[in-house]
Parts: C-alpha cells; sequence; structure tokens
C-alpha cells in the first residue's frame, strides 16, 4: 500500500496529535498528584491529634500541614456563625464557620469550620462543644478561583451566607476588624456533634485521571489512524 502526502492534512493530523498526547500526558501527570494526596490525606488524617501550639512552633509549611489533626485549645467567644452553602452526601445546607480564641494568652483567633446543617435546620445559632478540647484537621482554604469563582452567587453577609471559604471574607464577617489576628488557615471539626454535623469533611478523592490519560492517547491513535487511512493512495 502506498500513501500520497497531503500537506494540508498532514499539519493538521501532527498538530492535533501533539495536542492529544499532551493531554494524555498531563493527565498522567494529574494521575501522579492524585495518587500522592490520596496517600497523604489518608496517612496523616489517622494519626493523633497533635497540640496546636505544638504545630505552630514547628513552623509547618502548609503542604505538611493539610488535613494533619490537631487539638485546640480555646473558647469561642462569640455565638456568631457564618454559613458557607455547601452538600453532604448529596443533601444541600451549609457548613458553619465561627471565631475560636486561643487560650495561649496571644490572642490569636482561628476560624473553626463546626460541620454541616442541613437547608431546613439552620438556625442563627447552635450549641457550643462541651469537649475540653476542639479536636479537627488543618484546612488552609482560599478564595474559590477560576470557574467556581465565575459561577458562585455574591456572598450575603447581611444574611451571614457566603459561597466560598474565603477566609478574609468570613474573618470579616465574624469579627470585623481582627482579621490580622487571624491564623492563616481553618481547622474542621472532628467532634462528634449532631448539628452542626461535625467530622465531614472530605477524605475520599475521585480519581478517573488513568481513564482519561487512555481517552486522549485513544484519541491520538484514532487520529494517526485516520489519516493514515486519507492518505492512501487509490488507484485509477
Amino acid at each position: 500500500m502506498t500513501f500520497v502526502i497531503r500537506p494540508v492534512l498532514l499539519v493538521l493530523a501532527t498538530l492535533g496529535t501533539l495536542v492529544l498526547i499532551g493531554l494524555g500526558s498531563w493527565q498522567v501527570q494529574r494521575l501522579a498528584w492524585k495518587n500522592d494526596l490520596i496517600a497523604m490525606v489518608e496517612a496523616r488524617a489517622d494519626q493523633a491529634p497533635t497540640p496546636l501550639a505544638e504545630v505552630l512552633a514547628s513552623g509547618l509549611e502548609p503542604a505538611d500541614s493539610e488535613y494533619l489533626p490537631v487539638a485546640v485549645s480555646g473558647g469561642f467567644p462569640s455565638e456568631k456563625v457564618a454559613h458557607v452553602f455547601g452538600t453532604l452526601e448529596g443533601q444541600a445546607g451549609y457548613y458553619a464557620f465561627q471565631t475560636m480564641r486561643l487560650d495561649d494568652g496571644s490572642g490569636r483567633l482561628i476560624l473553626v469550620n463546626r460541620g454541616f446543617v442541613p437547608q431546613n435546620d439552620k438556625a442563627e445559632t447552635y450549641p457550643l462543644p462541651d469537649a475540653a478540647e476542639l479536636t479537627g484537621l488543618v484546612r488552609h482554604y482560599g478564595p474559590a478561583r477560576g470557574l467556581a469563582a465565575a459561577v458562585a452567587p455574591p456572598a450575603r453577609p447581611a444574611d451571614g451566607i457566603f459561597f466560598d471559604r474565603d477566609p478574609m471574607a468570613l474573618a470579616a464577617y465574624l469579627s470585623p476588624g481582627d482579621e490580622d489576628r487571624y491564623l492563616p488557615f481553618a481547622v474542621d471539626s472532628t467532634l462528634p456533634t449532631d448539628l452542626p454535623r461535625g467530622g465531614t469533611t472530605r477524605l475520599d478523592f475521585r480519581n478517573a485521571h488513568l481513564g482519561y490519560a487512555l481517552t486522549w492517547f485513544g484519541l491520538a491513535i484514532g487520529l494517526v489512524t485516520v489519516t493514515a487511512f486519507l492518505s492512501r493512495k487509490t488507484s485509477s
């Protein structure tokens, strides 16, 4: 079988193949990243809580403390709640964020995600935990970005309702003027409270990157095959 070089077809097919291979390679990289993330979360989240004072003293970088279990000693200076819209197990509702003041005499504050509240159970305040100390997972939240930021409805501070977990916006609502006293991360409570429902941090992650990679590579092979078919020299 002989082939005829069709310049336009060859250029377009080459560019398309390179793009598809690039997308497949990117998904392979994402697969490795996701596998590392899952392994890290599984190993770290099962550890015994470390006193927050020790974590702060060690100066851990965000990547080394994300999902780290900690024990926080302090109290809630206010019952004020910031409700961040979200879902849990397919149910719509809110995650209740409150301010906790550390009892180390520094006056430092920390955002605490106390857990999930179904829409119908939303209230202005909730019973404060009676545990001697709060336990939770360190989370380095930030404002929504990209498409999530573009489609998120505007916050409604007058109602205490927000649609992304922007720490500065939540801190400004909960304790106006004290934003600079907040620690640069939040804590997701793991206390077994009912309302808000504690221990709701998502620890399982969908991992479909291998399937995506195979799809892109398969399309690249298909494009090469179709190009070769269209480049056949037909007999006159």
